[in-house]
């Protein structure tokens, strides 16, 4: 017997007409199709359970021995999708003695799961279906319009498209041709946080600052603080790179960290002696808080020395004397949180 599958990776048949995979008979297909046509005319997913059916018909005239089934995945396109696909179509192989199939296709994204298919029964062959469109229908000003509308739906996609090139326009509004350092400077700092995956840390201190506020904690007064300070240092860092102008590269780096690192330090210990207050009201253990300002500190001195001596404002001495300091601050402070960390584990173990 010679098996149709139809695959609906994104499961738009479930989503949009309630209809659950696997669905299988050409009575059941075709009702399922004309369904989710009429939920949706524009679904290529309608159009590839169509032509399952006018394959199924005409390998039938053949006097062909054939059955045909749609298998549904999920919205999470993916391992969630392709195991739901992989179950669908181990429960139809149990009821239909299929030794071939043919997987009818809307587009590449359903031949993903070819390989799976392929590993339960033999294909012989993959239908993709493409969707003739009229011309206009084609012109490249409508697909951007469907495209757009498409991104003003989805919120993350929304941010990338419309708002970082929304921000461009006004940061270039106000400064002028000035603004594209800071545009670059925008687009620099989205891609980092994209790619060393930030957006939660980021979303831990929104969530921080929300609750901190609500709760009336002092922590939200120094978080601002914090803020500003960190701001004034990155301005003050870049107008230190102007002084340096015209000098070698490498004076670039070391000429900020010297000129910013200060309010940095400060922005830090600021943000962290509101944890520290705040712990003390609610009398909780605030030891981690003391121990990181120490490190903070320690940072600062071994950063700032060796920045000052690639600037040649500091001799070989200087250097060595601050960095180990700034070492022994460091080890202090790590001996600190394990010993804090101990003394946190046996308090719950006697709990």
């Amino acid at each position: 017997m010679m098996l149709l599958i139809c695959v609906d990776r994104d499961a738009d048949l479930e989503v949009k007409t309630g209809i659950k995979g696997p669905v299988v008979g050409r009575e059941n297909v075709l009702d399922a199709a004309v369904k989710l046509a009429l939920a949706d005319p524009r679904d290529s997913d309608a159009n590839a359970l169509f032509e399952g059916i006018r394959v199924y018909d005409e390998l039938k005239k053949k006097g062909k021995d054939v059955e045909i089934c749609v298998l549904t995945g999920s919205r999470n396109v993916g391992i969630e999708s392709d195991e739901r696909i992989a179950k669908q179509l181990e429960f139809v192989l149990k009821d239909v003695d299929a030794k071939e199939a043919i997987l009818i296709s809307d587009g590449a994204s359903d031949e993903y799961i070819l390989p799976i298919i392929q590993s339960r029964i033999k294909v012989n062959h993959v239908d993709r279906v493409v969707v003739r469109q009229h011309e206009k229908i084609e012109s490249t000003v409508y697909l951007i319009l469907e495209f757009l509308k498409e991104v003003a739906h989805e919120p993350k996609l929304a941010r990338l498209f419309f708002g970082l090139p929304g921000l461009a326009a006004i940061i270039y509004a106000i400064f002028k041709d000035a603004g594209w350092r800071l545009i670059i400077g925008v687009v620099g700092t989205f891609l980092l946080i994209k790619g060393f995956n930030l957006e939660s840390t980021i979303q831990k201190f929104v969530d921080e600052l929300k609750s901190s506020f609500f709760a009336g904690r002092l922590s939200f007064f120094t978080y601002v603080t914090a803020i500003i300070l960190a701001v004034a240092g990155v301005v003050k860092g870049y107008l230190s790179l102007e002084i340096v102008e015209g000098q070698s590269l490498q004076s670039y780096v070391p000429a900020f960290i010297s000129s910013s690192i200060d309010l940095f330090m400060f922005s830090a210990i600021i943000a962290l002696f509101g944890k520290i207050i705040d712990s003390a009201l609610e009398k909780k253990s605030f030891g981690k808080y003391v121990v990181a300002i120490i490190f903070v500190i320690a940072v600062r001195l071994i950063l700032d020395s060796i920045s000052l001596f690639i600037l040649g404002s500091i001799s070989t001495g200087d250097l060595i004397v601050s960095i180990a300091l700034g070492l022994t601050l460091t080890l202090f402070s790590l001996l600190s949180i394990r010993s804090l960390r101990g003394a946190s584990s046996e308090a719950e173990v006697e709990a």
